[in-house]
Order: C-alpha cells, then structure tokens, then sequence
C-alpha cells in the first residue's frame, strides 16, 4: 500500500485491546504514521505489524499479539517507500459471520482492497470475504483460510490472528494522510462487549458481578468531530477481537491511500444567502433571504439536506458545491478545513435534478465522453475504457451499458437507469464530495429506493455525498448517515440521521407516533399538522383538528409559529452549541494554518486548467453533436424530407419561367420571395437547440468538461452549417433548373451562396433566441417577431421607396431586405423583358432588367452594390451569433 505522508504527526492511538499506547513506529521521525495491535497483554495471540516507512521497514512496539505476541518482519521497498504490512487470518466461523461481516457491509469494506504479504502488492479483498463466507457456513469446521502469500508465519498463544493496516488522517498540525484500522481476528472473547460511552469508546467485561467497566481503555481518543471510529472494539485480558475503526484525526484530512477512499470534509459557518426578487416586472426589487445562519459538517457517508418545498435545501446544496453567486453570500465554506477554491465545482461531482445525459446515445457512450473530457489529457485510451468499466459495474449497469439513454422518439433504459448514469458521469473522476439534487425526484418508490441504495454504496466506499430530498419513505430514510433538517432557510436540526432527530424532537414537546414514518413525522410537523402543547403534565402532542386542517389560513399560521418555536429551539439547544463550537474550532484552525508565517505568504490552492486540449474538447463535443443529430430522426431524416419536398414543390410551381413581360419578372420575384422564406421559416426548428440542452450544457461546462467556446464552435459545425446548409446546397438547384434560371455558372454559385447566407443568418437569429430564454413557446414567439419585422422590410410585399424616410432605414435591419436584393440583381441584370401580344399599329415596348431594379429601388450600378448585400448578411449572421455567445456565458456563470 503507498502511503503519501508529510510531515511529523503528534496525534498518539491506543492499543485496542490491552490499552497500551500506540506509538510511531521506529522510522524516521517525520514518517507519520502509527501503529499497534490488540489482544491482551498475556496472550502472545495475534500476528505483530511491521511498518515499511520511507524505505526502512520496522516492527510495532507490542504488535498485534500484545508485548510477547510473535513478530513478523517483512523488508520494505527503499525505492519507492512503500509500507506493507505482513499479517494473516484464520477463520473465525460464528463472529465473522454474526459480527465482523455484517460491521464491514456496512462500513463498505467490501469494496476495498486490503493489504496482502505478496511483495507488497493489493489483492482485492473479495476473495478473502468469499472465502470467510464459505468458512462460516461450517462453524464446526477448524480448517485455517489464508491469503496467499509468499511466507507464512505461525502464530503464538491463543489469541487471534489479523490483518490491519495502520495509518492516520491529518493531524491538528496540518500534515496530510489518511489511514484506517482494519482487523480481523478470530474468537472473540466472550465477556467482552464493545460499549461507547461520551467520547471515548471502551470494553465493558459483563461477566463482572457489578457489570462495570473493566479496566477501561479507549480504543480510539476522540475529541470534538475529528475521530470518527468505523466501529469499536475492546477487551482487557482476553484473547484477540476484531475491530474495524477509522482515525481522522483532523477533518481536514485529504489525501489517501492507494487501497482506499477519503471524502472531503465540509465545514459551512453562519451561511446566509440573499436573493433580489421583483413582484411586478416594473416594481422594485425587494431583497429575500433564502438561507439565514446555517452552520453544520458534512462527513464522508451519506448526508441528507430535508426540507419542505421553499425551504432552502436546494440553495443550501448549491452554496455547500460552490455553485451560488458570491455577491450575495455571507458566511464560510471550508473543505477540508480550508477555503473552498475557487474551481471546487469543478473538483467535486454534482448531479443536478434533470437528466444531464444525451437521450441518443448509450450509457457507455455518455460515460466515455465524461472520461475523455474530464480525466488527464495524457490519460491512455486503455485506461479510460478501463475507468468507464468499472464505473458501470460499480453502479449496476452492465445489462444495459449498450443501450440508448433515450428521448421522446427512442425507446431507452428506465428511470432508475437514467438516474444511475447521471451519477456515473460524475463519478469518472473519483470526486471526493458528490453533490445531488433532488436525486428521487419522478422516479416510483422502488426506484428511488434503488437509487438511494447505489448512493449508500458510494458511501460505504469513503465518499461524501450531499443530496436534497423532500419527503423519502421510511427505507429510504434509515439509509442516511446524517441528516440536515431546514425550514425557512434556517437549521432545526443537524446531526446523526436514524432515532437521533426523533429523540431530540421529542426532547422539546414533539412525539413521534409509534407507527408514523420519521420523514412523515417531520414533514407533518413543519407544516403546522402536529403541535406541541404545554400543561400541568408536561409536554403532549395532539393532531389538529379536521377544522384547523382543512383551514389553510389556520394550517399556515400553525406552520410559521412552529418553525419559529423549532428554530429557536435548535439554536438554544446544546446540540446547537456543540456544533457551533466544532465548526467555530475548524474554522479557528483554517485561520491559524494561513497566518502561520507572516514572512512567507500562504498561497491559494491554483485554479486548476481544463483536464483536456482545446483540440481535444473541440473533437469530442463535435463527435457527441454529429452523434446526436444523426441519431435523432426529428434533426436529420425529416429536415432532409422537408428541403426535397420544398425543391420539388417550388420547382414544379414555378416550372420553366419565361421572359415575358407580363409574367416573368412577377414570377421571378415570387420565386425568390418563397424561397427566402423558407431559407428563413425552416430555422424555428433551430430555437430548442439550446433550451433542450439548457440543463446539460450549464452542468458540463461548469464543471470543467469543456470551455464555452469549444460547445459554441461545435454546435456552429456541427449543426449550423451541415444540417442547415448540406441541404440548401443539395436541393435548392433542383429550383434553380426547374425554373430554368439565368444558366450560367456564376449566376448559379452567387444563388448558392445568397441562399446560404440567408439561412445562416436565419439560424444565428434563432440561436441567440435559444439561448437567451429557456421556454420554447416564448422563444417562438419572439422569432417569429423577429422573421415578421425582416420580411416586411424585405422590399417585396412593399416597395422601399415608398416608405418614409422615418421608417425606411429599417432595411438595413433585414435579412429579407439583403438577399432579396442580391437574387434580384443577381438575376436580372442583363435580361430583356418583352410584351408577348402582338397587336397591330401598336409599338413594341421591352422592358430590361436593369429598369426592373431600379423600379424597385435596388442599387445595381457597380459592383459594390451586389456584394455589401452578402456584407450584410455576414454581419447580421455574425452580430447574433455573437449575441449568442455572450448569452451563453451569462446563464452559465453562477451554476
């Protein structure tokens, strides 16, 4: 196992069974680490632990067999400083299965690996557990289960033999590491019970007549939250136990071990989140407070924020993941016990309340593409595909790993799937906080369960994960490690989640009924169903009356008197003043670690660049949006469709145009006319562009996938210019020689190109539009303004001469305006319109071209003239192009 240690740790352990203190073992001094063992001082049982630090290998004081327990000696690596630790295991058939088992599910020990002898290597420990299962179910069987090793050392004594692996977390000093006590050793002794009482844990011997503590010794000193023991064992002079403890000796700890998971910490002190609201679009905005001097932690384990609707749970989620305007937020958030960076959102996993997946491609495709984004850059394919496998096998999604997430056209996985692959894509980069909103929300209640349960297993391999959630069933509920209770933007409650929040509720007048769900419970009491009364007995709970329910004014007033009645509990509350000095502790400590020189300056943590290339993010977004269009039928068969249909229609309309005055110059105007009205009309279908991918691009480009700049050049390549202009340029001439148009080459490329611009132009409209409101009727609404006010001014349903000259310059503001001229002059310079009666005595007039432009005001005379029409169209495409990037950038700022 490689342990990546610094600096010299004061924090000191105790031996887990005898109470001999745990000491650094004789490396170098600034190793960090300690070590020990357990079984009692008189029963040479046990393995002895040997700690490799910094290349020189050294034996515990006592080892795992108390002071004359064997020792095993096993040489460390000088090259790379690796630590080993050299130890076995025998079975122990009914403790392991009746305790130890059940201990390391719940811990999640399952999922890591543990330290073999084999040279130092890591062997996955689901073997090991295998084969201990396969051990248990013969209790009479005396048969030894071993791990393969490459020496085998007897032990002495009757006590048990053990692995462990013995390391620490961050000291009160600032040096970083982590460490976990795991051991396993068979017969406990039964007189033992493992008891914790204040803050300390403790062996009691219950075969004493009076029951008290034997000899007590604490397993793990604890002090404030920075000890927090997985599990606790014990025992004074019997044989070996086992025990599965945890020592973080500060909250602040980060780094780990190869062979295990840490979560980050997170301190939040006197948070206070203000929003401006307006009632009316012109009345004054009015300030809200939304979050009002919330403090708490948030330990690695499963962290629930619950709250009735407009509670606050969601703004809180987002302040604690960074994710907040910081120009209306007061009040600290520390990870670690140290500032929150800058680029935390990016650092950690947040999973927002929509999906944040591409429906048309499959979850191992949605995968691949977080993992080519968001791992190193010189990350090896193998090695992605590698991360991505086990991503899905983590969260149970092999079955469906090739399948389409699915959209309202594609049949895909179901809702529990979809959900899981959303934690999957945050999940590629190992954050040590994942952050979710509201995960449960539209999924049925086995579902939910399902999802809730993956998030356990994420928490039980070391990870911290915050959510928000309204009312979860009670199965739901027992799966939390700790729970956040918020009403009106203020805490009620903060602390270990199971009886405890029921137990304190019922401290300050509030029952739980037997039979009543706690979420239920709590839901119900917020909203004013349940109050607490005061008389002569003491505290009584009574349910409303059938009146007061039904009377929403009376509900609303019970509602706000006893959130401010459990408000101002909490904060008089001794659980509130405990909490209130842990974090006002952490958060002295983040002070004192900054000035701790004032001759060298103590720098920031580095804002970290994209993971990625900018060549790299340019290629996997455009692979993820050529993917999605030609998956998705709505995009790519049915535009196809539309412009054959068009080209066919038009053409067969306005089949072999003549030149004869009385009807070729008003036909060749309606043909140009319809065509840039479709050109211009079949790009409303462009304004859901960036609403359907509102919610996925905020979150993917927030959290360090990819720049802004790189998802809006993808979309213009990707999507502007061969899904809108492949078909102009391969339909439209079915027009051009259906019509019979003037045939010659350059007449027939300026065509192209006028019409490409008049679509292009069409389509920056409807990407600013798209990107600037997220309700696609609304967007249709103001495109078509737009598309209406263009072709009025477009110089064919109404002359531009005749306009005044307070409303003519209009024109200048026209797509129409521009390519309706430019088809025009395009065309019919140098034609020749003559009458086709032939009438006695009567002279024959022909009109050309040239008099046809000029009628209609449009300039021909040089050839500046034909092209700042195309200038104009180029800006107009550009000018709301550039809008729509500046859009982009705006929603994206704050989420």
């Amino acid at each position: 196992m490689e342990m990546i240690t610094r600096g010299r740790s004061p924090m000191k352990g105790y031996h887990a069974m005898s109470g001999a203190e745990m000491s650094p073992p004789g490396g170098p001094p600034d190793s960090g680490l300690i070590s020990g063992g357990v079984g009692g001082s008189e029963s040479n049982g046990g393995a002895a632990v040997l700690v490799a630090t910094n290349g020189v290998a050294e034996p515990s004081s006592s080892g795992i067999g108390g002071s004359r327990g064997s020792s095993h000696r096993r040489s460390g690596n000088a090259n790379t400083g690796q630590q080993e630790v050299v130890a076995k295991f025998t079975e122990a058939s009914h403790f392991f299965k009746e305790q130890l088992m059940p201990v390391r599910q719940r811990q999640g020990v399952k999922d890591q690996p543990l330290l073999s002898a084999s040279q130092g290597s890591l062997r996955d420990v689901k073997a090991m557990e295998a084969a201990a299962a396969a051990a248990s179910t013969d209790a009479s069987s005396n048969r030894n289960l071993q791990r393969p090793t490459t020496s085998q050392h007897p032990t002495n004594g009757g006590g048990g033999t053990g692995t462990a692996a013995v390391s620490y977390k961050k000291s009160d000093s600032g040096n970083d590491g982590f460490g976990a006590v795991v051991l396993e050793l068979d017969a406990p002794p039964s007189h033992l019970r493992q008891e914790k009482q204040s803050d300390a844990c403790y062996s009691r011997d219950i075969s004493a007549s009076n029951g008290d503590l034997s000899n007590p010794q604490p397993v793990v000193s604890k002090h404030s939250s920075r000890y927090r023991p997985m599990q606790y064992g014990g025992g004074a002079n019997g044989g070996g136990n086992s025990f599965a403890a945890e020592v973080d000796t500060n909250s602040t700890g980060r780094h780990r071990t190869s062979s295990t998971r840490s979560g980050s910490v997170i301190t939040f002190r006197n948070i206070r989140y203000e929003v401006m609201v307006k009632r009316f679009p012109w009345s004054k905005a009015e300030k809200k407070v939304v979050l009002n001097g919330i403090s708490g932690i948030m330990h690695p384990g499963l962290n629930a924020i619950m709250g009735p609707t407009g509670s606050g749970k969601s703004s809180l989620l987002d302040v604690l993941a960074g994710r907040k305007d910081p120009q209306f937020l007061r009040g600290e958030v520390l990870v670690d016990g140290a500032e929150q960076p800058d680029n935390f959102k990016c650092m950690s996993g947040y999973v927002v309340q929509d999906d944040i997946v591409m429906g048309t491609l499959t979850v191992r495709e949605n995968l691949s593409f977080s993992a080519a984004l968001r791992l190193p850059g010189n990350t090896s394919a193998h090695v992605r595909k590698e991360k991505v496998d086990n991503v899905i096998q983590e969260l149970g999604l092999s079955k469906v790993a090739d399948s389409k997430i699915g959209t309202e056209l594609i049949r895909g996985v179901s809702g529990g799937e979809r959900k899981r692959t959303n934690i999957g894509m945050e999940l590629i980069t190992d954050p040590p906080v994942l952050f979710l909103d509201e995960p449960t929300t539209g999924l049925d209640a086995f579902t939910a369960g399902s999802v809730i349960r993956t998030l356990k297993m994420l928490a039980n391999s070391g990870r911290t994960i915050i959510f928000s959630i309204h009312q979860p069933k009670y199965s739901i509920y027992r799966l939390f490690d700790n729970l956040t209770l918020v009403v009106a933007g203020c805490v009620v409650y903060h602390g270990n989640a199971g009886d405890n929040p029921l137990d304190y509720f019922a401290r300050i007048g509030f029952h739980c009924e037997a039979h009543n769900s706690p979420p239920d419970f709590f839901m119900d009491m917020v909203h004013g169903e349940i109050v607490s009364r005061q008389d002569s007995r003491g505290d009584l709970e009574i349910l409303a009356d059938r009146d007061s329910i039904l009377d929403t004014d009376v509900l609303k007033s019970q509602s706000e008197a006893i959130s401010n009645r459990l408000i101002e509990a909490w904060r008089e509350s001794g659980l509130s003043d405990r909490l209130e000095q842990q974090v006002d502790d952490i958060y002295q400590r983040s002070l004192n670690r900054e000035c701790v020189s004032t001759d060298v300056k103590v720098k920031k943590v580095p804002r970290v660049e994209y993971p990625t290339s900018v060549c790299n993010q340019i290629i996997w977004v455009s692979w993820r949006t050529g993917l999605n269009l030609f998956r998705n039928p709505q995009s790519s068969i049915i535009q196809l469709v539309v412009y054959l249909f068009f080209g066919i229609s038009l053409g067969t309309v306005f089949f072999s145009l003549d030149t004869s005055l009385e009807s070729g110059i008003q036909n060749r105007q309606g043909l140009f006319f319809f065509l840039l009205l479709q050109m211009v009309f079949v790009n409303l279908g462009a304004v859901e562009v960036f609403i359907k991918e509102r919610v996925i691009f905020i979150h993917e480009s927030s959290s360090g996938f990819y720049r802004i700049s790189v998802y809006f050049l993808a979309k213009i390549f990707c999507d502007m210019l061969p899904i809108k202009t492949l078909p102009v340029l391969l339909f439209m001439p079915i027009v051009y020689f259906m019509a019979k148009l003037k045939l010659t080459a350059g007449a027939f490329f300026f065509y192209e190109l006028n019409l490409v611009l008049a679509t292009c132009g069409a389509c920056g409209v409807a990407f600013f539009i798209s990107a600037s409101v997220s309700v696609f009727g609304i967007a249709n609404i103001f495109i078509s303004i737009i598309y209406v006010f263009m072709m009025i001014f477009g110089g064919f349903l109404m002359n531009i001469g005749s306009m005044g000259d307070w409303l003519s310059w209009c024109k200048y503001l026209s797509l129409f305006n521009y390519a309706f001229s430019a088809l025009s002059v395009n065309e019919f310079a140098g034609m020749e319109f003559c009458p086709t009666t032939d009438v006695a005595n009567v002279t024959r007039t022909c009109k050309d071209g040239y008099m046809v432009l000029s009628d209609q005001k449009i300039a021909y005379s040089t050839g500046w003239d034909l092209w700042s029409n195309v200038l104009g169209m180029l800006l107009i495409t550009f000018f709301f192009l550039g809008l729509c990037y500046v859009q982009l950038r705006r929603i994206n700022k704050y989420k």
